[in-house]
C-alpha cells in the first residue's frame, strides 16, 4: 500500500517496497550515477598482452598458449563476477531494511528520505540529475547514490505532478526525464 499526499507544495510518498524493488532501485540508481566500468576494455588489454606474450616468448606453441591464456582469463573474469553477483545476493538476502517501510517528500527545498531509524534530507543542489527509468523516478547524487521513487505508487495525474514539480525544482530542469512518461508506464506494467 503507497500513499501520496500534499503538505503545502511538497509531495509525500509511502513506500512499501515489494519484494526485490529496493535492490532494482539501488542498481539502477548506480548505473545512471556511476561513470561507465572499464572492465571490458581491461579484458580486452589482458587478451592482447596473452597475443602479445604468446607471439614473441612461445614461437613453437603459439595457438596452444594463446588459447590457454584467453581460457584462463575469461575463467577468471567468470569467477571474479560470479564471486560478487552471490556476496552482493547474500547481503541483500540478509538486509533487514530492504522491505521496511519508508518515505519520500520531495519539495522546493530538495528531498527528504526516512524510515524508521534514518531520516536524511538533501537540498536540491545535491542531485546531479533526475531521471525516470520503466520502474523509477530516480533522484541521483554525484556519489552515485540517490533516492528513487517507484513509477507504480502514480496514477497519470500524480505522475504529471512530480514531473512538473521535478522541472521546477531541480537543477537539471528535467532534462533527463522522458517526454511522456505514459511509454515508460507500458514497459514496467
Amino acid at each position: 500500500m503507497a500513499t501520496t499526499t500534499h503538505s503545502g507544495q511538497a509531495l509525500r510518498y509511502e513506500i512499501n517496497p515489494l519484494p526485490g524493488e529496493t535492490q532494482r532501485a539501488c542498481t539502477a540508481i548506480a548505473q545512471v550515477g556511476l561513470p561507465r566500468s572499464r572492465g571490458t576494455a581491461l579484458v580486452l588489454a589482458l587478451y592482447a598482452g596473452v597475443i602479445l606474450a604468446a607471439y614473441f616468448l612461445t614461437p613453437t606453441s603459439r595457438p596452444m598458449t594463446v588459447m590457454i591464456g584467453i581460457v584462463a582469463v575469461l575463467g577468471t573474469a567468470m569467477a571474479l563476477q560470479w564471486d560478487t553477483r552471490w556476496r552482493l545476493r547474500r547481503l541483500q538476502a540478509d538486509d533487514p531494511h530492504s522491505l521496511e517501510t519508508h518515505f519520500v517528500e520531495v519539495g522546493p527545498e530538495g528531498l527528504r528520505t526516512w524510515c524508521a531509524h534514518v531520516d536524511a534530507r538533501y537540498t536540491w543542489s545535491d542531485f546531479s540529475k533526475v531521471v525516470d527509468t520503466a520502474e523509477f523516478f530516480l533522484f541521483v547524487r554525484a556519489s552515485g547514490s540517490g533516492a528513487a521513487i517507484p513509477k507504480r505508487l502514480l496514477d497519470p495525474a500524480r505522475e504529471s505532478d512530480l514531473r512538473s514539480r521535478i522541472r521546477e525544482w531541480a537543477p537539471d530542469k528535467g532534462a533527463f526525464l522522458s517526454t511522456d512518461g505514459s511509454s515508460h508506464r507500458a514497459k514496467a506494467i
